[in-house]
């Protein structure tokens, strides 16, 4: 005869399996920055972040390449990832090409398609500043309608970028434009009309 504490036991096993085949991955965004101080103050929130939160299953995709190139000049992914790496036992992916904004969420997008299929997408959390998420916002879901994502913003110093943000907010379209030839689409063509990624 089975047992009431045998049929729980099952039950149990059985809703631990079923919750753990359908636990969603996350994808923490950290987006780079020239200016080492902003730079920083996303590392220290995507940390934090990191930290208040319990879920095993993420990545950490960090993404800047050099906006304008000199001989030497290091990586903002791999400036973070040397923040990071020492102090986080995560997997880390570092986008080392993308050198704004449109780029990030394009290569972004780019790497998911490749590593996700379409019936288990991940979260996405995106990791900036709080001045940039309005543009940033506009953007990504120029590039990523399909996703709805978490925003972790770190609260800048920089006064002036607010400003700045008036400046760069009127390129959002054009920037997204710029970014198909990223994700596979034709001239013209809307975001989610070219090829899958």
């Amino acid at each position: 005869m089975i047992s009431i504490v045998s049929i729980f036991r099952f039950l149990f096993l059985f809703l631990l399996y079923i919750g753990n085949s359908y636990a969603v991955h996350n994808v923490i965004i950290v987006l780079g920055s020239h200016d080492n101080n902003i730079l920083e103050e996303r590392v220290s929130s995507t940390m934090n972040y990191i930290n208040n939160k319990s879920e095993d299953t993420s990545t950490l995709y960090l993404s800047g390449g050099v906006k304008e190139a000199f001989k030497n000049d290091q990586t903002e992914a791999s400036k973070m990832n040397n923040l990071f790496s020492s102090n986080y036992d995560i997997e880390i992916v570092q986008d080392q090409l993308a050198k704004n904004t449109a780029e990030n969420f394009a290569y972004l997008k780019q790497w998911i398609y490749a590593n996700f299929s379409l019936d288990s997408l991940p979260n996405v959390i995106v990791s900036t500043s709080d001045f940039h998420k309005n543009r940033a916002e506009l953007i990504f879901n120029g590039i990523f309608p399909e996703i709805q994502p978490i925003w972790n913003l770190s609260i800048s110093k920089c006064l002036s970028c607010w400003n700045d943000e008036h400046i760069h907010i009127k390129n959002v379209h054009n920037d997204i434009l710029k970014t198909h030839y990223i994700m596979g689409m034709g001239p013209g063509l809307g975001p989610g009309l070219g090829p899958a990624i």
